[in-house]
């Protein structure tokens, strides 16, 4: 492995980063700026399905923040992120994320599965693919996949 690749690939984690602080942060600008114009998200179908385009993907998104009342209503936690270069500038990873939602709408705690507090929405992975675009890494796919509390629902 080259000091390249090795840069290259810390990119793509920061980008991966950069994704869920800027969507946590409800910071629609950042967001956009992590996408290629004509990224295609597949999401399950309780989470708007497969999307290409990322105004669509905005509007998504915008439905999801218009239910946060501040900023870190939702949590987003990834980890083992595994990336690998398919070419000078293409790559594909994956890496496991804990979602986490603090709030309801109107800043109430969240109360889920029997009553109780349970901040976890899902436990998922994403699957990825990455486009080097004038110097900077982006995300050209996003597949998520969920784990639970249902199965890719």
């Amino acid at each position: 492995m080259t000091l390249e690749d090795l840069l290259a690939r810390e990119a793509i984690r920061e980008l991966r980063v950069a994704y869920s602080t800027a969507f946590d942060t409800i910071d629609e600008a950042a967001v956009r700026a992590n996408f290629i114009d004509d990224i295609v998200c597949e999401y399950p179908v309780a989470y708007g399905g497969p999307i290409q385009g990322v105004e669509k993907v905005i509007a998504l998104f915008r439905q999801t923040w218009a239910h946060c009342k501040y900023p870190y209503d939702t949590v987003h936690f990834i980890g083992n992120h595994a990336i690998e270069l398919t070419g000078p500038d293409t790559a594909r990873g994956h890496c496991m994320l804990l979602d986490f939602v603090n709030r309801q709408g109107d800043g109430s705690p969240i109360r889920t599965r029997g009553g109780h507090d349970n901040p976890m929405l899902l436990i998922g992975r994403y699957e990825d693919e990455y486009v080097k675009r004038d110097g900077a890494w982006k995300f050209a796919r996003i597949k998520l996949t969920t784990a639970w509390p249902d199965r890719n629902v």
